[in-house]
Order: C-alpha cells, then structure tokens, then sequence
C-alpha cells in the first residue's frame, strides 16, 4: 500500500494506492488521524487507486472518520475504486462516509464546510 500526502489551500488530500490490509493499518491510522483530526481539519482520501482492503482496511477508515467527527474535523472518501465502492455497498457503510465522485467535487464541498 502506498500514501502519498498533499497539502493544499484550507485542506489535505491522501491519496491511497494498492491494498489495504492489516499491516498498513496502525501506520497508516496515525499517518490519517494526524491530518484528519481538530477544529476545521479536512482530509479528502482518494480511494481511486485502492485495489482491494480488508476488514482491517475498513476498520482504519472508520476510526479516521470517527476522530475526526469527534474533533471537529471532516473526511471525505473521493473516487472508491469498483471494489471499494462494492465493500462499502455490502456494509451499508456507504451511506455512513461521506463519498464523492471526484476530488475536484470533494474540495468544494470539504470547502463550503
């Protein structure tokens, strides 16, 4: 799993790239949280290129969300890859994030918050 971190005016984009599995997770949760989390934060995560996670995968992106709700801040899943947006359908979590189509969509609404 690759994460690559961009930050940009009044947010940050992550970008995750290949699978995501239980021996990314703690990294990869800290690595999020850090950028996710306090009064204003807002983290748009670019699933796009994610070709396939796990449970422990799911887990590290609910526990983003959560500390950041909690915190004040805001996420944004942008661009969930066919086999993403299908875990996400089966779980129903895909009525729980807050999903966008595209980043340029994402950065405006993470913006207007």
């Amino acid at each position: 799993m690759d994460l690559q971190i961009e930050p940009r005016a009044g947010l940050t984009v992550a970008r995750l790239s290949g699978e995501l599995g239980a021996s990314e997770g703690p990294n990869l949760t800290d690595s999020l949280v850090d950028h996710a989390c306090g009064e204003g934060s807002r983290l748009a995560i670019d699933l796009s290129g994610l070709k396939s996670l796990d449970s422990s995968g799911l887990g590290v992106l609910i526990h983003v969300v959560t500390r950041a709700r909690m915190s004040g801040g805001r996420v944004m899943l942008v661009a969930p890859s066919s086999f993403v947006s299908g875990v996400l359908g089966v779980t129903r979590l895909d009525n729980w994030f807050d999903i966008c189509d595209s980043l340029s969509e994402a950065e405006k609404q993470l913006r207007a918050t």
